[in-house]
């Protein structure tokens, strides 16, 4: 078992680092962006993940657990993953954003720890 997840390691990385742009129009400096960050969606056994599924109208790639954005009010669909339930949970979250700033999702299970209680982004 710790040999398939060694194996798996460098795939995770790798994922870890794509980041999406979900704007229109040419390339900005990230000083004008605002970074918000999810779990990947294949999380090597992450007890609570929260993944990005959709910023507005926008589906999110796979590939990508981070999505640059223009400074404004957003619309996240979040699907909470619990592993050891292996339920999903889905949230739709209004944030904020702010240029040059970055903003985690963070996930709680709920009461008895079966699925997940809430997803809040944390501006970092």
């Amino acid at each position: 078992m710790r040999r398939r997840t060694l194996g798996l390691l460098p795939l995770l990385l790798l994922a870890a680092c794509v980041v999406e742009r979900d704007y229109v129009g040419p390339e900005r400096p990230v000083a004008e962006l605002a970074r918000i960050e999810g779990a990947p969606r294949l999380n090597a056994g992450l007890p609570l993940a929260p993944v990005i599924r959709k910023v507005d109208e926008r589906v999110v790639s796979f590939r990508s657990p981070s999505v640059l954005v223009l400074p404004g009010s957003h619309r996240l669909l979040v699907d909470c993953v619990m592993a050891a339930t292996r339920t999903t949970t889905r949230f739709e979250l209004i944030v904020e954003t702010y240029p040059g700033r970055r903003y985690v999702l963070r996930a709680d299970s709920a009461p008895g720890n079966q699925r997940c209680g809430s997803v809040q982004v944390d501006e970092r």
